[in-house]
């Protein structure tokens, strides 16, 4: 099981916004990471208040 930092995960997730607008599919594909975790990952930063799409 791999860690991603925070800055790491903060950096991939600003793949599904503006000017990027990639799919989680795309960026789960190009990252090698889960689309499960991705998702993960977008809905605990939205929680926390941080822009994400939906």
């Amino acid at each position: 099981m791999s860690h991603y930092s925070a800055e790491r995960k903060e950096v991939i997730l600003k793949q599904l916004l503006p000017p990027h607008n990639r799919t989680v599919t795309e960026v789960s594909a190009h990252e090698g990471i889960s689309t499960a975790t991705l998702y993960n990952w977008r809905n605990k930063a939205k929680l926390e208040g941080v822009p994400v799409p939906s």
